[in-house]
């Protein structure tokens, strides 16, 4: 899936490749699309997942538009799942826009009242 650049969109920060692949956390300023692989944490302002994205872990950051694949938790204020997006998790947004065609499985979490920082302790 293409993304076209908006009127008035930030510009990239950063492009990460299909042939990349990372065992770790990153956490970045700015905007980044991610083509490529990563197992670990993702945290960031602006996260575009495109087509071969895929992220397993959590991923966190004000915005996220998806087309890959995410596995895990992600805490966010916006999300936007693609057509050709595949989620499997749990997801906490204030904002989740979802593409007819688009993959979900998991727990949603998605309101005004949805906090997209750090989950919430577990009472035992």
């Amino acid at each position: 899936m293409a993304f076209r650049k908006a009127s008035g969109s930030q510009d990239l920060n950063a492009y990460l490749g299909p042939d990349l692949h990372i065992q770790g956390d990153l956490s970045f300023k700015g905007t980044v699309r991610f083509e490529g692989h990563l197992q670990g944490k993702l945290q960031g302002e602006k996260v575009i997942i495109g087509d071969t994205g895929a992220i397993e872990g959590e991923l966190e950051a004000q915005e996220i538009q998806c087309a890959g694949k995410i596995q895990g938790l992600v805490r966010a204020q916006t999300v936007h799942l693609y057509k050709t997006a595949c989620f499997k998790g749990e997801l906490q947004a204030q904002s989740l826009a979802v593409e007819e065609g688009a993959q979900i499985e998991g727990q949603l979490k998605v309101g005004p009242q949805t906090r997209p920082s750090k989950a919430e302790p577990e009472v035992s």
